[in-house]
């Protein structure tokens, strides 16, 4: 996809055009061929990639969109190459720049955040007038593996979670449904802390002029310039939290632009289409550096996001894309936990469990389920622990301890290359 990319860039660049619109012509049909070659779209699923408008409820958008990826037909207007395709067909929306400045870049921050605002307002109408369940499998996975915790197993148990919590899962339930937005510069930043410091810059901007609406959901899914991207972690395809459980909805890294447009797409494409993507062995992992911590924040007149900026500079920020996946290493009070678990479904925070493990192993269980809640793998639910995924896998090692892990053939590279062995267990849940 990077090859593509460059010798079509390279292509106009031998080829001077002053006319601008035609030279913004010229880099946003790369960027719609580039997708609609047989590596970036899987066959017989009706995908097209096309320029033209929104239409959320019955109503076109006013703005222009420059590039979507779209399933099914829309409707062509007149005898021109622009389509007008529902919301609810859209996967992907681009703003296609040549040059991404900050002015370029806080342009198209309010051009797809105006659709984002429409798709929240048709979702909102949707629930109220429609009656509509919206489908919340994603982001139960994408609470749990944020917060450690379970979250609620049918829509409207939303209201009975904490206002934090109800905010957090609200917003990763539409991250999950509404299209995905990436804002796709050619040049521009020469540095990741540039590219990182303009937006932080653009937001605080917003901010000081009263514009308060900015939360989570009008960040753009990733952002581009030259190799350096930021990226929202909102399941599509990153989740990332910290130490403390928080989210961590914004990240940049610095290698290989194309790549991480093409698993951002491709995580869409699965989601919205449900099937699997060739994805590669999933040993190599990005290098992504933090950049914006959300929190909750209420007073007597609303609830909204307070965000934490991350502003390392291009020094610290400088790294290796050497970066390896590796399964999460867990102890013998880990494993004995574990197949508890897995023989019962779930393990309880009982006084007899409590006693046990304090009586055989020394250790406090609710320490010890806390610690396997930050694995990402393993949620509290109530007073007990549960495996997150469908499926889990324990490699157990002759010495007591071992690893778990949620993807096999991942777990099985992992061990070839690092010459590990020992026996697997699958824990299979519905």
């Amino acid at each position: 996809m990077q090859a593509f990319i460059d010798y079509e860039v390279s292509v106009l660049a031998d080829m001077p055009m002053p006319h601008m619109p035609t030279l913004g012509d010229g880099y946003e049909a790369i960027t719609r061929d580039v997708l609609m070659e047989d590596f970036s779209l899987p066959p017989d699923l009706n995908l097209q990639v096309v320029s033209g408008f929104v239409s959320i409820g019955g109503n076109m958008l006013k703005n222009q969109v420059d590039c979507m990826l779209v399933s099914g037909e829309g409707r062509r207007y007149g005898r021109t190459d622009n389509y007008i395709y529902d919301i609810d067909q859209v996967l992907c929306i681009f703003e296609v720049k040549k040059t991404l400045t900050k002015a370029a870049l806080s342009d198209a921050v309010d051009h797809l955040s105006v659709i984002r605002k429409a798709y929240s307002e048709y979702f909102e109408d949707k629930l109220e007038n429609d009656k509509y369940v919206p489908d919340i499998e994603s982001a139960r996975t994408h609470f749990a593996q944020i917060t450690g915790r379970d979250g609620p197993k049918h829509y409207y148990e939303i209201n009975d979670l904490p206002v934090e919590d109800a905010l957090l899962f609200y917003t990763l339930v539409q991250e999950s449904l509404a299209p995905i937005s990436i804002i796709h510069g050619y040049n521009g930043y020469k540095t990741e802390e540039g590219l990182r410091t303009a937006f932080i810059n653009i937001l605080e901007d917003k901010f000081s002029n009263g514009d308060k609406s900015y939360g989570v959901p009008s960040i753009p899914t990733l952002i581009t310039s030259n190799e350096y991207c930021l990226v929202k972690t909102s399941g599509f395809p990153f989740i990332v939290s910290n130490d403390d459980s928080e989210w961590i909805p914004l990240v940049s890294t610095r290698f290989n632009s194309a790549e991480i447009i093409l698993d951002t797409v491709w995580s869409k494409i699965s989601h919205y289409s449900q099937c699997a993507m060739p994805w590669d062995d999933g040993v190599y992992i990005n290098n992504i550096a933090p950049m914006l911590i959300a929190k909750v924040g209420k007073n007597s007149e609303a609830t909204g996001w307070i965000y934490k900026t991350i502003e390392p500079t291009e020094g610290a920020l400088l790294r290796e894309d050497n970066i390896t996946w590796k399964p999460e290493k867990i102890c013998a009070v880990h494993i004995s936990i574990i197949n508890l678990m897995a023989a019962y479904g779930e393990l309880s925070l009982s006084e007899e469990n409590i006693s046990y493990y304090k009586d055989n192993y020394s250790v406090d269980l609710y320490e010890e389920m806390l610690y396997l809640s930050k694995t990402r793998l393993f949620m509290i639910s109530g007073d007990a622990l549960k495996p997150i995924n469908n499926m889990t896998l324990v490699l157990s090692l002759e010495d007591g301890s071992g690893y778990v892990a949620s993807e096999r053939d991942r777990l099985d590279k992992w061990c070839e290359i690092n010459n590990v062995s020992g026996s697997i267990m699958n824990i299979i849940t519905f």
